[in-house]
């Protein structure tokens, strides 16, 4: 599959079909994200994977980003003190969400080239699931990735055009 063709075939996927995914794909959708750009090459990320069911049944009540139940969700964690370390404030504050935020659209092209389908939620409580997963205080999970096989997948949404969303040179 052509990145262009992921790109446009991409969508959120919110039911999933009761089937697991292979801890292989999993690990194939960590190499892809791993090869996201990170902001002064920090790569602060650590993923993990939750595919047993009375984990991921931990972690629901305290994600209402996350409908139904997923086979399989990765969460994207980056090292607070890491970034803090190596890009100030600026490592900490901003370039720690967007280093998960570009892992997470590597995992969500690499997830649709291999036929599965993600949706990334933002909408959990950081604090219970870095306590669900025992993570150590420094590193904060930032996103959650449902992935698994769609049992359908949604219409393309409207999307502006080109004329509308971009100037040349300066603003107008």
């Amino acid at each position: 599959m052509e990145v262009w063709e992921a790109i446009f075939k991409r969508r959120s996927i919110r039911s999933f079909r009761d089937e697991p995914v292979d801890n292989n794909l999993l690990i194939k959708l960590v190499e892809a994200a791993i090869w996201a750009p990170s902001g002064s090459n920090i790569q602060p990320w650590h993923f993990i994977a939750v595919s047993c069911e009375e984990q991921k049944a931990k972690i629901k009540p305290f994600a209402p980003g996350l409908t139904g139940m997923p086979p399989a969700l990765l969460v994207i964690c980056t090292d607070l003190a890491l970034c803090e370390r190596k890009g100030g404030r600026l490592g900490r504050d901003v370039l720690s969400l967007m280093d998960a935020a570009f892992a997470a659209q590597n995992i969500n092209l690499m997830a649709c080239e291999l036929g599965l389908g993600t949706c990334v939620i933002r909408s959990f409580n950081q604090g219970a699931i870095q306590e669900i997963l025992r993570l150590p205080p420094q590193l904060v999970p930032q996103l959650i990735v449902s992935v698994g096989y769609p049992e359908r997948v949604p219409q393309a949404p409207k999307r502006r055009s080109v004329q509308e969303v971009m100037s040349w040179e300066r603003y107008g």
